[in-house]
């Protein structure tokens, strides 16, 4: 799973005591959907660790909204638009962990 975080653009990740929301997470199928699609870019690791600032968040929600409806699965569509939302709710951006 590629689990999601809201971090704060200001946040330093090698702060000490930090602690992160989880907000949600996708699997490695809806990751290569996002990636085809153009919404990830291609570079990014699904077992690795990424980070999106808040602008980033808000360019990939518009992206979302005027992807092609089968571009990817409605599944894969709904929890990453949630998860966005969520990020663009908070004023924050996304760290992204794979395991």
């Amino acid at each position: 799973m590629l689990d999601f975080y809201l971090i704060s653009d200001i946040q330093n990740l090698s702060s000490k005591g930090l602690t992160l929301e989880r907000i949600g997470g996708i699997e490695y199928e809806a990751f290569v959907e996002l990636q085809a699609a153009g919404i990830i870019e291609s570079w990014l690791d699904y077992y690795g660790k990424f980070r999106w600032g808040n602008k980033l968040v808000i360019r990939k929600q518009q992206q979302m909204r005027q992807l092609p409806i089968a571009a990817v699965h409605p599944g894969t569509h709904a929890a990453f638009t949630a998860l966005l939302q969520q990020a663009a709710q908070a004023h924050c951006g996304l760290l992204a962990e794979g395991d």
